[in-house]
């Protein structure tokens, strides 16, 4: 948790839409119900690069966010990687609504308490967290980010092609 609360912090002044590199080192838990009830860790994922974004149906950049992480899932289909949405404190309904309108085809899990959210050193919506294939962090992203962005694009790129060519 000290190492989380180290993530929360980083970087300060961080723009908005851009991924940031974070130090190596730090692989942090995640456990939580999906939207069938059904408990989910990160263990499912190892071997993949991950991308965790934490949203809220309230949160207009985080709306305005799923098309572009939609495309990027399907530029990096039939590759090692996932992508994990975790909703930030909304009633199960309000969160199943808001998935079937924006046809998000992720799976999305429920923090409803926001401990999750907190615990990763969250501190504005949308966050997202790019984990490599052993579960390390590797990029931050706060505040909306335009997935799809070929810069972006690129580097997920890459680091997927890295988890590939490591198994």
């Amino acid at each position: 948790v000290v190492m989380l609360a180290v993530l929360g912090f980083y970087p300060l002044l961080a723009a908005a839409g851009d991924l940031f590199e974070v130090p190596a080192g730090i692989r942090p838990e995640l456990n939580l119900p999906d939207l069938s009830g059904q408990p989910r860790n990160l263990g499912e994922f190892t071997g993949k690069v991950l991308l965790i974004n934490f949203w809220a149906s309230w949160c207009r950049p985080c709306i305005e966010e799923v098309p572009g992480i939609q495309r990027l899932i399907e530029v990096l289909a039939e590759k090692p990687f996932a992508v994990l949405g975790v909703n930030v404190g909304e009633a199960e309904r309000r969160v199943q609504t808001t998935v079937k309108r924006l046809h998000m085809e992720f799976p999305v899990l429920l923090d409803k308490d926001s401990a999750e959210f907190n615990s990763w050193g969250a501190n504005v919506l949308p966050t997202a967290y790019v984990l490599d294939g052993s579960g390390q962090v590797r990029y931050i992203g706060r505040g909306p980010v335009e997935w799809d962005r070929a810069d972006i694009v690129e580097l997920l790129g890459e680091l997927v092609a890295q988890q590939a060519n490591e198994k």
